[in-house]
């Protein structure tokens, strides 16, 4: 059965002489056990596509369904909830607290959500993103990779249903990026889990079990590895 589903997706931001259509008719549908890409250039579409799907954006026409739950349709509480309980984002900006160490990023994350992973998968998930020398350093003292090597770990580390990536090897050498895309893999796979990475890096194409292309806001399945 799908989890994630979008049927007739519309987003048009602005109006007039300025009205730009970034999402056109979009028919999307994401299954349990999956990893997969979607790819485009800069100003596809990817990233509102990626927002729409964890309830950041709305879109201006067209449904949203998550778990059988019509996004819009819930109210501001019930986004809410739904993206603490439910959805990890990893996103271009990694979004750490930069007067918090790598440890206290994890701490906070107790404060505001329950069972999350336990010390022990945490160490584990460290120590597969090669980040465990970090714990006690701030962010202002980490370089691009290992910020986006931490806000990878803090995703994973509520355990979410769903993981939204995006461009999560951006700042990541090849070696690095396969590593990270081993994780995910095996997380989709052997955890059951939703994984949608959005993309322009085609290196992670071998690691997907679909890949969709968003070009001038209009998607379209381009390969299926299942």
């Amino acid at each position: 059965m799908s989890n994630l589903v979008f049927s007739s997706v519309n987003k048009i931001f602005g109006s007039g002489s300025s009205r730009y259509v970034a999402l056109k008719n979009i028919d999307f549908e994401a299954n349990s056990g999956e990893l997969i890409l979607v790819v485009g250039p800069s100003g596809s579409g990817k990233t509102t596509f990626l927002t729409i799907a964890g309830g950041l954006q709305t879109p201006t026409s067209g449904n949203v369904k998550l778990n059988n739950k019509t996004i819009t349709k819930l109210n501001k509480r019930e986004q809410t909830q739904l993206r603490l309980h439910k959805i990890g984002f990893v996103l271009q900006s990694y979004n750490l607290v930069p007067f918090l160490s790598v440890k206290e990023q994890f701490d906070l994350v107790d404060k505001v959500k329950k069972n999350n992973a336990s010390a022990q998968e945490l160490d584990q998930l460290l120590e597969d993103l090669d980040i465990v020398s970090l714990k006690e350093k701030y962010p202002n003292q980490l370089s691009g990779g290992q910020k986006q090597r931490v806000a990878i770990a803090r995703a994973l580390y509520t355990d979410p249903e769903y993981i939204l990536a995006d461009e999560p090897t951006a700042a990541l050498d090849t070696e690095r990026s396969s590593e990270v895309m081993r994780l995910l893999k095996e997380l989709a796979h052997k955890r059951n889990k939703v994984i949608i990475v959005v993309t322009h890096d085609m290196r992670l194409k071998n690691n997907a079990d679909k890949i969709y292309q968003i070009i001038d806001g209009k998607m379209s399945l381009i390969s299926e590895n299942l």
